[in-house]
């Protein structure tokens, strides 16, 4: 089932049981076929891991799309007021962030998803050959947990762990600097990036196969999801596709993607009904960056900032006896007062020398120290440091929590999120039950239930069998393919038993981990925000 890296034909002693983590399905459309990797394990195995076939593949472009991103932020003229949108100089602006995405086609995603497990393992052995610094990397890893090493921790862990030295190092004082790397992925500089891959495999130069997936990665071409659209919209929103076409293809050719094979992918450029677009990450002239969405991109910034983790740890940690940890983009570093000043030059220098830039306007500065509230009762306070003024009881934000040195909550614009999107959904239901009712000229009815199970607490610790429903193509008598449901059952040597999740049981188990009680007390209006949305919108539609 898997094939030796050095040779093109699997042996007997290469075959394991075990599925490799890398070796997943995906379920988004692309411009060649979806793959069922169960059906095709042992082909997609011997290709991906034959370093003459990676060495020889032709990636085809990606797929672009953004997410967008709401954001309740200060008006840039007038701090006092807050919003999602403003007037800037006679011109409306939207506070949402853009986030770019693009992924792979299935094949190119499955060689990318195999050369990033083979480029963690050698960087976690890089981490692991220096003491401690393993811990301060806490992004895009599975780091074990100190109960069950087959459990990684999550952000709620990393948060807990941070604000438990803060407090603690808070008895005498300590200063809390954070740090955010200004666009990251996107300004990656390719050469360094090749320098430290090639560190990594300790080789003078990459080899064939790595270096064709290294330019995958960087010299990447793409095309815009939008343009894949139908071309007439209505009421101002993106169309969607060709249904008609889709369908087509599904039930002529027996596969789902956006084409029906790749000659008609390449008329399509040639009449230019899609544009094949490159270098998107320019900086200075030259071509920058590296693609998120893609299963390398997680490794590839972490291993693109080893040397500065390396470099931070020694000055921080083992020179200063801070603390250090970097998630991604975020940096977050604990100290004694009198020693911020030549610490944050440092980060700052440390970063330019690695080709990107720190966020200045993101960059902030905390102090937390003891603070008597009574004659025999004292507690931590936050005090956020700006350059003209002291903000008393400011929270330190991390990772989606706040901190406010005697207690921690999620952050108030996740919980605010969370009840846009009771009032959201409340308000689409109470749409589609009026849009219902005139096509059946009957009264709309809204099952209440129904949204109230969205938010209903689950039983994660259920040990029930969960079946998997999945939709395969299947060949009908008249020659065609038709879609028929399959209830697939998770292999117990291979698969663990898959838990639903939500909001509420995450807010459960941040209270769990971080033992303050006051973290569910912020969801305590979810059921008074639920019932004033539907009253409202019932009665907007009735």
């Amino acid at each position: 089932m898997f094939v030796n890296e050095k040779s093109d034909t699997p042996r007997e002693q290469d075959l394991i049981i075990e599925k490799p983590k890398w070796l997943k399905n995906r379920g988004y459309l692309h411009i060649t076929p979806k793959i069922n990797v169960n059906k095709k394990e042992r082909e997609i195995i011997s290709k991906v891991k034959s370093e003459k076939y990676v060495g020889n593949h032709a990636f085809f472009p990606l797929i672009h799309s953004t997410i967008k991103e709401r954001k309740f932020k200060k008006h840039p003229e007038n701090p006092t007021k807050r919003g999602h949108n403003y007037y800037h100089k006679g011109v409306y602006k939207q506070t949402a962030k853009l986030r770019p995405l693009h992924y792979a086609t299935h094949i190119d995603a499955l060689i990318f998803g195999y050369y990033g497990h083979r480029l963690l393992e050698l960087y976690e052995k890089k981490l692991k050959s220096i003491d401690e610094l393993s811990d301060c990397i806490t992004a895009y890893r599975k780091v074990a947990t100190e109960d069950n090493a087959e459990i990684g921790k999550s952000t709620i862990n990393f948060a807990k762990e941070a604000f438990s030295e803060i407090e603690k190092r808070a008895c005498s004082e300590c200063v809390v600097l954070m740090f955010d790397i200004k666009s990251f992925f996107s300004e990656l500089n390719h050469e360094k990036l090749k320098r430290a891959w090639c560190k990594l495999l300790d080789k003078d130069r990459l080899p064939k196969d790595h270096y064709n997936v290294f330019k995958a990665s960087t010299q990447f071409k793409y095309i815009l999801r939008d343009e894949l659209r139908l071309k007439k919209s209505t009421n101002g929103k993106r169309a969607g596709f060709d249904e008609r076409m889709l369908a087509k293809i599904r039930k002529e050719h027996g596969i789902e993607a956006f084409f029906e094979n790749e000659k008609a992918f390449r008329e399509a450029i040639k009449s230019k009904e899609i544009k094949v677009y490159k270098r998107q990450f320019v900086k200075n002239g030259v071509p920058v960056g590296i693609p998120q969405g893609l299963p390398l991109s997680a490794i590839l910034a972490n291993l693109y900032l080893l040397e500065f983790d390396k470099k931070v740890f020694d000055y921080v940690v083992e020179e200063h006896g801070g603390y250090y940890r970097r998630y991604s983009d975020d940096i977050l570093i604990v100290c004694k007062p009198n020693q911020s000043d030549c610490i944050k030059k440092f980060i700052i220098s440390e970063i330019e020398k690695s080709l990107v830039s720190i966020s200045i306007e993101k960059t902030e500065i905390y102090l937390f120290k003891p603070f008597q509230i009574s004659p025999n009762k004292s507690r931590i306070v936050s005090i956020q440091l700006l350059k003209d003024q002291c903000k008393i009881e400011k929270p330190l934000s991390y990772l989606g929590f706040e901190f406010y040195g005697n207690k921690t909550l999620i952050k108030s614009a996740n919980i605010g999120k969370f009840y846009r999107r009771i009032i959201y959904s409340v308000k689409r239901k109470a749409s589609r039950a009026k849009h219902i009712a005139l096509v059946s000229k009957s009264q709309p009815v809204v099952f209440k239930g129904r949204l109230i199970k969205l938010y209903k607490r689950l039983d994660l610790d259920s040990n029930r069998d969960t079946l998997f429903k999945v939709k395969r193509l299947v060949k009908n008598r008249d020659g065609g393919f038709n879609y028929k449901s399959v209830e697939l059952k998770p292999k117990a040597e291979t698969e663990k038993d898959v838990k639903k999740s939500n909001y509420i049981s995450y807010v459960n188990r941040a209270q769990r981990l971080t033992g303050d009680r006051r973290i569910y007390k912020q969801i305590n209006k979810r059921r008074s925000i639920f019932n004033e949305a539907l009253a409202k919108h019932l009665k907007k539609h009735y």
